[in-house]
């Protein structure tokens, strides 16, 4: 049985379609829609963690109104190298480290894991004394997922259709990671294949399978990290063709932080307050509020609180000092969602001495957020470029997403294309739905594992061919293992080399006889500061893999280039063949990929 996932930023869900129906998995029984689960994790000082609904409370019953109490905690030494000007020898020392944590706290909660993505530097966090990469908190989610379908459906669950946004970043190699990492992520939660669909396009293709008759979508998928935007021609007796994609970096979250910055001044915030800006700042996200509670800024409020400011002041020591932001962000994502029905609204929040009224009318609303309106307009009419098209000729706008339920964006959309072309579509049926009838529909198709054939006749013997994938050893006599690989390359046959082999500097190191055309990528080590001769009659791809070798604790970096080649006897040399220069300690790999 192969499903459907859709991991979201805000909300995650699962379901598989068997050719005739639908079905929705049970994912969240303590959620207002069990068949939706929030993308929450609650990892408390056991290194137990709790996902979804039952995370929030119990991250709002461990965690709101406790004291943030910091203290600096010994994290090890490092080894310090600076230059002097007496000097020209580098002085050498080891110097002691030591993180500021917060103590008191019972657990962390982990929201928006997905937006880390988006991030080309970060690795992950450290929570207590345990340091989890992104793809170890994506698998706890997608293991949630995973556990409940299984529940369900009496099945073992390991073949999915897993949607990710048009675009994780603009830069490829940036993208590409994000992908790797994702992939990496279903690996742990033990998912064994895993396929990749644009969001927008299972939309696209859900809307596709009950529509008879041809026409031009174009999909507003605005959900709580990102907006996707799609154009696509579906229905009829023809495949769904995509037309043109878009990723606009707007989500649902960022209006929430419109919000918030409108409170700013009840806390001595905004253009007008006393607060420095990179104090009002971190008031912008409930993650980054407590770090005002460390001694350098407390000294500031403190400071500002005699000097006149004192109500101000005290009502941001309460709120910075008690852990009651994820509490406020929660009524402002409230706030949100009434001014989605209602013209005005009341946000409400106490807590000890702090005390908060506002209103806010939707005109408001819309006015702090017309930078958001106006780059996800620029975006719908560059998108209409990209496609070709005219306004005229898009027969349906299938709009989905809790975001896409605001006004303005209703209006807007209504506005560009006229309100009876603009449809609503519910983002579970919609987008989890859509990758469930991919997932059938793509369910016979053969896997990675019988393309193996392509290569006969392996020169030296000792290597041999296996489907490169996250966990495969990379070597025969090494134990280097694929740590993270891009989704294009997951499961293509690989040459499994002996890394004792990588100081050779023979020009046809490697043979082998490729019985149809096909791209070949080597994964070469990016330290290397010159390319052997051979290989740069490659291209550089927008593509990494990852490897680490966990006993010895290395990790290295492997930059891949490709090159398409006809069937015959493929010559390779050497990882220090004439040409090169630089410092690597792994052997390259060998990757095909049949062109047909």
């Amino acid at each position: 049985m192969r499903l459907g996932v859709d991991f979201g930023t805000t909300n995650s869900a699962i379901a598989f379609y068997d050719g005739h129906q639908l079905h929705t998995i049970r994912t969240d029984p303590a959620n207002d829609n069990p068949y939706v689960m929030p993308s929450l994790i609650y990892i408390d000082r056991e290194l137990e963690a709790t996902v979804g609904a039952q995370a929030a409370s119990t991250y709002l019953e461990n965690e709101t109104g406790r004291p943030v109490r910091w203290r600096h905690r010994e994290a090890g030494e490092i080894e310090v190298t600076v230059s002097s000007l007496e000097s020209a020898d580098p002085i050498e020392f080891v110097q002691s480290v030591s993180v500021l944590v917060d103590e008191a706290a019972n657990g962390r909660l982990i929201q928006s894991i997905k937006t880390a993505l988006f991030n080309g530097r970060y690795e992950g966090t450290r929570i207590f004394n345990k340091f989890y990469r992104v793809e170890d908190l994506i698998a706890i989610v997608l293991r949630q997922l995973k556990t409940a379908a299984e529940r369900q459906t009496g099945e073992a669950c390991t073949s999915i259709v897993l949607g990710r946004p048009v675009q994780f970043s603009p830069n490829p190699m940036i993208d590409s990671r994000a992908e790797a990492i994702l992939l990496k992520a279903a690996y742990l939660a033990g998912f064994t294949d895993v396929q990749f669909e644009l969001e927008p396009v299972g939309i696209a293709y859900l809307y596709h399978r009950d529509n008879p008759k041809r026409e031009t979508v174009l999909v507003f998928d605005f959900g709580g990290g990102t907006l996707d935007l799609t154009i696509a021609e579906v229905g009829g007796n023809h495949a769904p063709e995509i037309l043109a994609t878009r990723g606009v970096p707007v989500g649902g979250n960022d209006l929430d932080r419109r919000i918030m910055a409108s409170l700013l001044p009840h806390f001595g915030g905004g253009d007008d307050g006393t607060l420095p800006a990179d104090m009002s700042d971190k008031l912008l996200a409930w993650q980054t509020m407590p770090e005002l509670s460390r001694p350098r800024y407390l000294e500031r409020i403190h400071r500002l609180k005699r000097n006149g400011h004192a109500h101000t002041m005290q009502a941001l020591e309460t709120l910075i000092s008690n852990n009651i932001g994820f509490k406020l962000f929660k009524e402002i994502e409230q706030a949100k969602k009434q001014l989605s029905e209602n013209d005005v609204t009341t946000l409400a929040f106490d807590f000890g001495d702090l005390h908060l009224r506002e209103t806010i009318t939707r005109r408001r609303f819309d006015r702090m957020i017309t930078s958001d309106l106006a780059l996800i307009r620029d975006n719908i009419d560059q998108l209409m470029q990209d496609a070709g098209l005219q306004t005229n000729q898009i027969d349906v706008v299938l709009r989905t997403g809790g975001s896409s339920l605001i006004p303005a964006v209703r209006h807007m959309l209504a506005d560009i294309y006229g309100d009876d072309r603009v449809r609503d579509i519910d983002p579970l049926i919609s987008v989890t739905g859509g990758f469930a009838v991919v997932a059938h529909e793509i369910g016979t198709q053969p896997t990675h594992a019988s393309r193996l054939d392509v290569v006969t006749e392996i020169i030296p013997p000792t290597y041999r061919l296996h489907p490169l994938t996250v966990n495969t050893p990379l070597y025969t006599d090494r134990d280097f293992v694929v740590s993270r690989i891009p989704p294009a390359l997951n499961g293509l046959p690989a040459v499994q080399p002996a890394n004792q082999d990588y100081e050779s500097d023979d020009l046809e190191q490697l043979q082998f006889c490729l019985n149809q055309p096909a791209r070949i990528y080597i994964a070469y080590e990016g330290t290397a500061t010159r390319l052997p001769n051979w290989l740069r009659t490659f291209e550089p791809e927008p593509m990494r893999i990852e490897i680490e070798d966990e006993i010895a604790l290395i990790r290295r970096t492997m930059q891949v280039y490709g090159k398409d080649f006809e069937p015959g006897l493929v010559s390779l040399g050497g990882s220090q063949a004439a040409g090169y220069n630089g410092d690597i300690i792994v052997n390259y790999v060998a990757i095909i990929d049949p062109l047909n």
